[in-house]
């Protein structure tokens, strides 16, 4: 049987302690599967080309034979949008998007980084995203502060990929209640299937 390894990608500014991720990535070590939360470089102000880089990296390190589940939230799933678009590397088992911006290049957002916009508008190439992964997911939010529902269905829309929502659920993060979120624990693990359920 194929070795599982699942591959978290953060988004800008890193993760707070209490971020689901950090929270996933623990709990899949504490059942003892691989795996892989590569630190982006910069991650206050970052850089496409340097995400890319490391991205990459931690993909050639992992065997061609394995089940890769790659688990991404916000700016970690525009990475990885771009990193599909390049249709090279590793494919996945199944990947998550999880609350991925949407911003316009010509208008960033106050207080964002100018680095941020070399992301953006990040390519929409389905044949990328079929290649990259066997199933890919977009879980979004309809109160998020980086992207309306309807933005976050037009991704989904161009990749040809299925998109499911969590009311009320903000950016995905601890401040709007997910710190810790059992539901993704459990369908990275296999044992509950889409769609997300919300923590309250």
């Amino acid at each position: 049987m194929a070795e599982r390894v699942f591959l978290i990608l953060h988004g800008r500014g890193g993760n707070a302690v209490d971020h689901w991720q950090n929270h996933l990535a623990r709990g899949l070590a504490d059942a003892g599967v691989d795996v892989r939360y590569p630190r982006f470089p910069a991650p206050d102000d970052p850089d496409l080309t340097d995400w890319l880089h490391t991205l990459r990296e931690a993909l050639s390190q992992i065997s061609s034979d394995a089940m890769l589940t790659v688990v991404a939230h916000s700016l970690g799933s525009i990475l990885w949008m771009h990193h599909a678009a390049s249709r090279q590397g590793l494919k996945a088992d199944r990947v998550l998007l999880v609350a991925p911006p949407y911003i316009v290049q010509e208008i960033p957002l106050s207080g964002q980084p100018l680095g941020t916009a070399k992301f953006y508008p990040p390519p929409m190439s389905w044949e990328g995203i079929a290649e990259s992964g066997r199933e890919t997911t977009i879980v979004a939010s309809d109160t998020d502060d980086f992207a309306t529902f309807f933005q976050t269905e037009a991704y989904a829309a161009a990749l040809r990929v299925p998109i499911y929502k969590l009311p009320v659920a903000g950016h995905i993060s601890p401040y709007y209640g997910y710190g810790e979120w059992p539901w993704v624990f459990e369908w990275a693990l296999g044992r509950v299937a889409l769609p997300p359920k919300p923590n309250k």
